[in-house]
């Protein structure tokens, strides 16, 4: 410290600090008291925007906005990028896949899949679903498992479309009533 002033200062503020920080640690272990994490700085992810922006368009025509949220409300896209840079394997098939995802689109259309409207999306993934043997189809069925994943591991899957509630006890857990699962 330099001067006596700063000393006074300092001495003036600790108690007033102190009992703050004494305060917020009653808060904190209060029962019901909830932390608030602060928010992550993004992490960089492997897809450039554009392919970002076709990942977006296939997850949400695979998984809609209906009454509950679609992929793209949950943020599919972005936990797909999360999956792939976990996993480099699937760098190639995706940066391969995107791209022969708008050859396609381009020569179908004219234009890159994720600027095509909603209609022409669905009849180019109904042509790639049924291509099961194709690398197009091996690609969008990659994407839709990939999607489906994703979708049900967020809050807009798991809580609003399913009505998930955890730590639920259940009575008795009947399974599946479809014939064919008996």
């Amino acid at each position: 410290m330099s001067t006596r002033r700063d000393a006074l200062r300092l001495l003036t503020i600790a108690p007033a600090a102190l009992a703050s920080a004494q305060q917020t640690k009653e808060v904190e272990t209060q029962p019901g008291h909830v932390q608030t994490p602060a928010p992550a700085a993004p992490l960089p992810g492997f897809l450039q925007p554009p392919e970002l922006q076709a990942i977006e368009a296939m997850s949400e025509r695979i998984i809609p906005r209906t009454d509950t949220p679609g992929a793209k409300d949950a943020g599919v896209a972005h936990l797909i990028d999360k999956a792939i840079v976990a996993d480099p394997t699937l760098m190639q098939p995706y940066r391969a896949g995107i791209a022969d995802l708008n050859a396609l689109a381009i020569s179908s259309y004219g234009k890159e899949f994720a600027t095509l409207d909603e209609q022409q999306q669905i009849a180019l993934l109904t042509k790639l679903s049924l291509e099961t043997d194709s690398d197009m189809g091996k690609f969008f069925a990659m994407v839709k498992d990939m999607t489906i994943d994703a979708y049900y591991k967020t809050e807009a899957g798991l809580k609003t479309e399913l009505g998930w509630h955890g730590n639920t006890f259940l009575a008795s857990f009947p399974g599946c009533d479809h014939p064919e699962h008996q």
